[in-house]
């Protein structure tokens, strides 16, 4: 079976496993918080280390993955050209910062030492950072990272509105405009009229006189060094897909100059 296959698939299985962990554990919740005794009241993101970490193994596996397929793909298409066996130590798929450093650094030996229809394959996929693909500059760029650090997902609370939380905290204040919710201990407070040890009592408070309540609403799951905005699940997918394409079409470009 082709390497660079298999190692999409085991960053599928990845991808997966990381949808189904965001669907059963949200690492990033909303919530009001009350005290009944002094009557304040706040509302506050909460992040469940646990799961933000899993993640963060698992989207680490799963770039890790995508960036040896793309080494795979690039390997078995010029292995055999290499002149001596440092050269084949060398061999990696190339990401370079500009269009015009692939045409002087990469491509001019391509046309005769592997084939002109692998270097306008490799043209084609834009593997440069500036004016390039995106997608295939990220999974080098993540990977190199992941070796030194987690790439530890963050919560979007960007969506939330302050109509949202009073359709289910009718007493959180009216006319915040223009305003962001987001990962910080506290991210509005306000007052109500205090209870009474009487009614605190009566209603079960618990000794601490504060009590919880997670709110339904809607926390993206992001990947901030990515894109702060759109779902983390979302973004992997499109590089998962660039990958396919990269080995598809360095594939055909190889198999048309033999």
């Amino acid at each position: 079976m082709d390497s660079a296959i298999l190692k999409i698939q085991r960053a599928e299985k990845h991808y997966a496993e990381l949808s189904a962990l965001l669907r059963k554990n949200r690492p990033f919740r909303y919530f009001v918080e009350t005290n009944f005794k002094t009557g304040e009241k706040a509302t506050f993101a909460k992040k469940d280390e646990e799961v933000a970490n899993h993640a963060a193994i698992i989207i680490g596996d799963l770039i890790h993955n995508l960036r040896s397929s793309l080494d795979h793909t690039y390997w078995d298409c010029t292995e055999q050209f290499a002149k001596s066996d440092g050269e084949k130590r060398s061999i990696q798929f190339p990401i370079t910062p500009t269009e015009k450093a692939l045409k002087e650094s990469v491509i001019p030996g391509l046309p005769s030492r592997v084939s002109e229809s692998f270097a306008l394959a490799l043209e084609e996929l834009q593997p440069y950072r500036y004016g390039g693909n995106r997608n295939l500059c990220l999974i080098h760029d993540l990977d190199v990272m992941d070796k030194h650090k987690l790439l530890i997902p963050t919560g979007n609370f960007t969506k939330i509105t302050s109509a949202m939380i009073q359709k289910q905290v009718p007493d959180f204040p009216s006319g915040i405009v223009d305003c962001g919710f987001g990962n910080n201990y506290r991210d509005v407070g306000w007052r109500v009229q205090p209870m009474t040890w009487t009614q605190r009592r009566k209603a079960k408070i618990p000794a601490s006189n504060v009590r919880e309540k997670e709110l339904d609403v809607p926390v993206e799951t992001v990947l901030a060094d990515v894109d702060s905005l759109r779902p983390a699940l979302e973004v992997l997918q499109e590089m998962v897909e660039a990958t396919k394409k990269a080995h598809y079409v360095l594939r055909d470009g190889a198999k048309l100059g033999a």
